[in-house]
């Protein structure tokens, strides 16, 4: 039987190890939230349904329910880690975050280096590979790229970028912080 202290120090040294590498780790929250869309165009691990692992970035819905489970895990993350993970927001339509949502997504800001909304694209239900669509993304121009993909194209920059910007020290939760991280994307 293991206890959760016993969980917590190899969880902190498995992180440590696998941020020297270099490599990106993304897991979602459930099941179905764009984990693997998300882990493919930033070209990361995808280490799929959230189990405790460090990871650089939690993908979770623009609801409720998800957004709760985003909550909790980021500050597991950050509890062992010391590194507050950034938090991609997969629109769940195309209208964007209700005002519930919003409220909710405020109130994660002080555990995530950064809140990223991805917008919704209808078009990726549609085809029948649509991974493939997602991994030329990063590499294509913003005007070379389908209208309905720019928007989704420009949070994966802020993603990208949310990321790359987190550091150790400035990642570590802090008590009382007085301006917490503002979302990235629209939340209208």
């Amino acid at each position: 039987m293991t206890t959760t202290d016993d969980h917590r120090s190899g969880f902190g040294r498995v992180g440590a190890r696998e941020s020297r590498r270099g490599r990106l780790a993304v897991a979602g929250v459930a099941g179905g939230v764009g984990t693997t869309t998300v882990a493919t165009a930033l070209g990361a691990v995808d280490r799929g349904v959230f189990v405790g692992r460090a990871v650089d970035v939690l993908v979770c819905r623009a609801t409720g329910d998800s957004l709760i489970r985003a909550g909790r895990a980021a500050q597991l993350v950050a509890q062992v880690t010391g590194r507050q993970p950034v938090l991609a927001v997969t629109a769940a339509d195309a209208h964007g975050p209700s005002r519930p949502v919003r409220a909710r997504l405020r109130l994660l800001e002080p555990h995530a280096a950064a809140v990223v909304v991805l917008p919704y694209v209808r078009r990726w239900r549609e085809l029948a590979s649509p991974l493939d669509e997602v991994r030329g993304l990063a590499a294509a121009h913003p005007a070379e790229l389908p209208r309905r993909l720019r928007r989704y194209a420009d949070a994966l920059r802020d993603l990208r970028s949310a990321v790359n910007g987190r550091s150790p020290a400035s990642a570590r939760p802090v008590p009382g912080r007085a301006s917490p991280t503002a979302t990235i994307g629209r939340t209208r």
